[in-house]
This record gives structure tokens, C-alpha cells and sequence, in this order.
């Protein structure tokens, strides 16, 4: 998290070096991307640069996909930087946006097998009271973002402004990884069983390849 934090920062210090009076833009947005902050540079009257930061971070439920005893709680924490062009063809509010998504996303999740024996995957009984499960899951580092939305124009006269931003980024594939501790460690078939969790988890991932961008935000044009 440190590191996306740092990225972030380079980004909006190198775009406000490089900003005159009226081209400058600054402000606060709030979404499907968590709340943060944005700068943005007009280079021409149709095309600016944008820089944004946003998190948040929740509690989470969830079980694997498969024949699983076990309930997993956890959080997730997301925390992206952008990098965004956008272009307004009419020179009024509406823009299309591409760029790249900065993620820092993660899942963290455990599960405690809290009766005599239970299932995990496709076998019965495989683990014991007290087998505890840790699952994590990650994400690329960088994606591709597209997208469209409405703000005020490049070429418009500085002062107060709203924008919306609708699009997706590309997920990528998950990295996941399960860890097993407890007195079934040294079960051969609890081991195998752990695979299929992971397998199990991944495949529910999967079920969300590209992740929806829905932004409102405040703006200032100085």
C-alpha cells in the first residue's frame, strides 16, 4: 500500500509542477473505486491529463466454490492510482477516458473448522477441530482502463465543476494462495484437499474478470 501510495504522490506532485494558472484542477471523487483525490492538467482545449488516488476498505464473508465446510471472514482493502487521458470530441462536458489502473488490491480471508471433522473440496471429513485455514488473493499491479464520462472542458473558464466517470479496468487473473495449519498438516489428503480450496477460490474470482468504474467528483479549475 505504501508503495501505491508513493506512486500516487510522485504523479500528482509532477502534474502540479507542471501546471499555469487556468490549466490546473483539483478535487475529491467518490465511488465503486473507494474515495480519494484527483489533479488534472489541460493541455489544449480539448485534451487534459488526470492523476487519481482512491481506496477504501471492507469486511467480507465468503465461502469457495465446491463442497467446503468452511466459512471464510476477512476484508478487502482496494487502492488504486490512475492515470487518464481524456479527450472531450465536442469540446463541451462529455469525454471518453483511457489510461492505466495503479492496484493494490488484496483479499484476506480464514476459516476455522469448528466441528469434529470437516469437509473441504470434495472429501468428507478432512479436517479436524481447530484446522485453520488462511486464504489471500491479489491482483495485477497495472491494468488497462477505459471509459467515458462528463466534466468540465479543458478549454473552459476555471472555477467549480462536478464529473461522473463510467468504465471498467481489466482485473486480470488472481493470485491466490491457501495455507493450512493445524494437526491435519500431516495429512497427505488434507493437503491435496487444500489445492482444490484454492482451485475453488480462483474460480470464483474469475467470475469478475473486469471491475465496473462508476466516480462522482468535485472539481476546482484554477
Amino acid at each position: 500500500m505504501k508503495k501505491m501510495q508513493w506512486l500516487g504522490a510522485v504523479g500528482l506532485a509532477a502534474m502540479a509542477c507542471g501546471a499555469q494558472a487556468g490549466d490546473f484542477g483539483v478535487g475529491a471523487v467518490a465511488g465503486t473505486l473507494g474515495l480519494g483525490g484527483q489533479v488534472s492538467y489541460a493541455w489544449t482545449e480539448r485534451v487534459q491529463t488526470r492523476a487519481m488516488v482512491a481506496g477504501f476498505s471492507t469486511d467480507v464473508d465468503f465461502q469457495a466454490e465446491g463442497g467446503s465446510d468452511l466459512d471464510y471472514s476477512g476484508n478487502v482493502d482496494l487502492l488504486h492510482g490512475a492515470l487518464l487521458l481524456d479527450y472531450h470530441p465536442f469540446g463541451g462536458v462529455f469525454r471518453l477516458t483511457g489510461g492505466v489502473m495503479l492496484n493494490d488490491d488484496k483479499i484476506d480471508g480464514s476459516a476455522v473448522c469448528e466441528q469434529t471433522v470437516c469437509d473441504l473440496g470434495d472429501n468428507e471429513g478432512v479436517l479436524v477441530q481447530g484446522d485453520r485455514l488462511d486464504a489471500t488473493a491479489r491482483y495485477d499491479s497495472v491494468s488497462p482502463y477505459i471509459g467515458f464520462g462528463w466534466g468540465k472542458s479543458p478549454g473552459a473558464e476555471g472555477g467549480l465543476g462536478f464529473s461522473a466517470d463510467i468504465g471498467v479496468f481489466y482485473l486480470g487473473d488472481p493470485d491466490v494462495n491457501v495455507k493450512l495449519s493445524g494437526a491435519s498438516t500431516v495429512n497427505p489428503v488434507a493437503r491435496d484437499a487444500v489445492e482444490q480450496e484454492k482451485d475453488g477460490i480462483e474460480d470464483d474470482l474469475d467470475k469478475l474478470p473486469l471491475y465496473p468504474v462508476v466516480m462522482l467528483g468535485l472539481d476546482y479549475r484554477f
